[in-house]
Formats: C-alpha cells, structure tokens, sequence
C-alpha cells in the first residue's frame, strides 16, 4: 500500500451531492450493490443519481445528455 492510499484510507468517508450531477464518494472502503455484490472501490468515486447511466452505480456522465435537473442543490 502506497502512502497515499494509506493516508485516504484513514480519512473519514464522505458524498457531496453536486449540481445537476452524481454524488462524488470519498474514501469509501466497501460498497455493495443493489444485488448484494461488493463492488471495487476507488479514492474518489462517481455515483449516478440521475438514473441513466448504463455502468450504474457509476456515473457515465449521461446526466449531461439528458439535461438532468435537481433543484434541490
């Protein structure tokens, strides 16, 4: 393990929740899909929050595409 990986494994896990996109995950050590399975995990992760993406729980950048909206951020 590098020394960066071990540094962002000791940061507190958070989501930031950004406008009209995906919620971006840091330091998230287990995710687990709608299925059950365990899904690689990554430093910083791109979630799909508009419902289109075709590598779901990802983001693929689709909210773009499909003008996806939140007026709640």
């Amino acid at each position: 393990m590098t020394h960066a990986e071990k540094t962002i494994s000791h940061k507190k896990p958070s989501i930031e929740i950004t406008k009209n996109g995906p919620y971006i995950v840091k330091n998230v050590d287990h995710l687990i899909s709608s299925q059950g399975a365990s899904l690689s995990t990554q430093p910083v992760m791109a979630l799909c929050r508009c419902g289109g993406s075709a590598s779901k729980p990802f983001c693929d950048g689709t909210h773009s595409s499909i003008d996806f909206e939140d007026d709640k951020t």
